[in-house]
């Protein structure tokens, strides 16, 4: 298990990442709400990651279409 203060951290650069520009909405940093907010992140990464591949996947497909339709 990730020592309390490494999650605190993964937590921040996550949200960092998904506001962007905009400011963090506060929130109490105990180890509950870092537990879940990290739950969150890790389930974020993997779907990022499935979304990555499936994006990959179509443009594989489209490509193999429009050299079969072309040729």
């Amino acid at each position: 298990m990730e020592p309390q203060e490494e999650r605190e951290t993964q937590v921040a650069a996550w949200l960092k990442k998904i506001f962007g520009d905009h400011p963090i909405p506060q929130y109490e940093v105990n180890p509950r709400t870092t537990e879940i907010l990290h739950h969150l992140s890790e389930r974020n990464r993997v779907r990022d990651r499935d979304v990555y591949l499936v994006i990959e996947d179509l443009k594989q497909k489209a490509s193999e279409y429009k050299s079969e339709v072309f040729f």
